[in-house]
């Protein structure tokens, strides 16, 4: 795997322009790595170099894996270790679905098609060619996808849970931008926006939330990983204690795992907050 994504790698920055070279997208990481105290103790010149290698590492593990999408046993035998999948499934029991945040870190997009292998899922996202993937990956799953703006996040996500489907969604970011749907939460020593979505979803439908994460382990190995169910929110108190578990999941995977193969260091600028409600 190593040596083919490194042979990969000159190909993808010889496309790279703009703000999007290796250089800029070093550059980038590497001042809002050094904006938040919580990192103070780490190497960030070197995870900032890793955050500008992760475009292609991404783009090339995604493919490795959609590779394997339509042969279950192969994937899960030879390629992908679950963990925690019993958290999903003692989830689903409730028989009001399971809201699974899949985190933006390492090969993120290759775990959502994933879940369409434990149990129906419908998936919400922004900038993707799906009906091309599905139909060339994995089209016999039980996996929709409904883009962002189509129509309303909310309702697909109730009558997809409604159905006892999984409905998948990234927690971080919503790429529409900071509104009223946002709340100040602490991370990393500091304090960012987040959406408050996933935990809103959670309380109208009653179905928990299962934070998932998918990584690389070496020859070409993956490990993904089901999270213990953050149990839906009963009233507006609940509603932001949810979201703090949440994102402190997010946080100890951060500093644990690859602090350089997080999506959302591209973005960081838009999480912090200028007018906002501290928590």
């Amino acid at each position: 795997m190593k040596e083919l994504e490194a042979f990969d790698q000159p190909l993808y920055r010889a496309h790279q322009t703009g703000d999007d070279n290796f250089d800029s997208l070093r550059t980038r990481a590497l001042g809002f790595m050094n904006a938040v105290p919580g990192l103070a103790a780490h190497d960030k010149s070197t995870h900032a170099t890793r955050f500008a290698e992760y475009g292609p590492k991404l783009q090339f593990e995604s493919t490795f894996l959609n590779l394997w999408m339509r042969d279950k046993e192969t994937l899960f035998r030879d390629v992908v270790e679950v963990v925690g999948r019993h958290h999903l499934h003692e989830a689903a029991g409730t028989g009001r679905g399971v809201i699974a945040l899949p985190l933006h870190l390492g090969p993120s997009y290759a775990a959502i098609p994933m879940l369409a292998h434990e149990m129906p899922t419908t998936t919400l996202y922004n900038r993707m060619n799906f009906d091309e993937i599905q139909a060339v990956s994995f089209p016999d799953l039980d996996f929709r996808g409904i883009q962002l703006g189509s129509r309303s996040a909310l309702r697909a996500g109730l009558s997809a849970l409604r159905e006892g489907r999984i409905f998948s969604m990234f927690p971080e970011l919503d790429p529409r931008g900071v509104d009223e749907h946002h709340v100040r939460v602490p991370f990393l020593g500091t304090t960012i926006m987040v959406p408050t979505g996933p935990v809103i979803l959670s309380h109208m439908s009653r179905a928990s939330m299962v934070p998932v994460v998918l990584k690389a382990v070496g020859g070409g190995r993956f490990q993904l990983t089901f999270h213990p169910a953050i149990v839906p929110p009963t009233s507006e108190n609940a509603l932001l204690n949810s979201l703090l578990d949440l994102w402190k999941v997010i946080e100890s995977e951060l500093l644990t795992g690859e602090i350089g193969e997080w999506e959302m260091w591209f973005e960081f600028d838009r999480m912090l907050p200028k007018i906002g409600k501290a928590a």
